[in-house]
C-alpha cells in the first residue's frame, strides 16, 4: 500500500474539521453535514457552554440540542476520525516511498493526534452538564497544535520529495 496524497490529505482533513469545531458546531446546530457550519455557530455553542447549563442531558443549546446529542455527535466524528487516521498510519507504515525517519515523523504526529481524539471523546462523555463541555477546550487546544504539527510535517516532507 502507497501512502498517496490523497489519503494524506483525506486524513489530516477529518482531524482539522474536528479541531476546527465543525463537528461540535454541527452537533449543536442540529446540521448533519459539518462542513456546512458557520463560525458564528461555533461561537454559539461556546457562548452556550461559557453561560453554563442546568441538568445533565436536557439543557438545550444552541439549536435545541441537548449534552446527549452532542456527546453522540462528538462520539461519531471522533470514531470517523480516529478511522481515518488509522487507516493513513496503516499506509504510511506499509510506504516504501517514505524513509524510516519520515515514517517516524508522520507516526508520532498520528499517534499523538489519536491520543488526543481519545482524551476529548473522554472528558465529553464523562460531561455531566453542558457547562461540562467548556473543560474540554484545553484539550481541543492541543488537538489543533498535534494537527497543525502533521500538517507541517506532511508538507516539509512533499517539499523534500520534489527537489
Amino acid at each position: 500500500m502507497n501512502v498517496t496524497r490523497k489519503s494524506l490529505i483525506a486524513g489530516v482533513t477529518a482531524a482539522g474539521l474536528l479541531v476546527g469545531g465543525a463537528g461540535v458546531a454541527a452537533a449543536a446546530t442540529g446540521s448533519s453535514s459539518p462542513a456546512t457550519s458557520s463560525p458564528s455557530s461555533a461561537s454559539a455553542l461556546l457562548a452556550s457552554v461559557s453561560s453554563g447549563g442546568s441538568t445533565a442531558g436536557v439543557s438545550p443549546v444552541a439549536g435545541g440540542a441537548s449534552l446527549s446529542t452532542i456527546q453522540a455527535r462528538v462520539d461519531a466524528r471522533v470514531a470517523k476520525v480516529t478511522g481515518t487516521l488509522t487507516k493513513v498510519q496503516t499506509k504510511v507504515d506499509a510506504s516504501t516511498k517514505l524513509t524510516a525517519a519520515q515514517k517516524t515523523t508522520i507516526d508520532g504526529d498520528i499517534s499523538a493526534t489519536l491520543t488526543d481524539l481519545a482524551t476529548i471523546k473522554a472528558d465529553v462523555d464523562s460531561a455531566t452538564t453542558l457547562a461540562g463541555l467548556k473543560s474540554v477546550r484545553p484539550e481541543i487546544k492541543a488537538l489543533r497544535g498535534d494537527v497543525k504539527q502533521l500538517r507541517g510535517d506532511v508538507k516539509t516532507i512533499r517539499q523534500g520529495s520534489t527537489t
